[in-house]
């Protein structure tokens, strides 16, 4: 398996989402992109998408 890694030190705060396929550090702005429409959810991938709305239920259910 190979990854794409990025230097994102500059783009902080940055969230980490520990998914299925491994963590993932992704900076804050993104996420708020991708919420207001300006990004498209695809550059997330499913794993990704998947532990956010998992981690957002267990918010709102608690």
């Amino acid at each position: 398996m190979t990854a794409e890694i990025h230097d994102i030190a500059d783009q902080r705060p940055h969230l980490m989402v520990v998914a299925s396929d491994g963590p993932h550090v992704i900076p804050r702005a993104l996420i708020q992109l991708v919420i207001d429409g300006k990004q498209l959810s695809a550059i997330l991938t499913e794993p990704v998408v998947q532990r956010i709305i998992e981690e957002w239920l267990q918010k709102v259910s608690a």
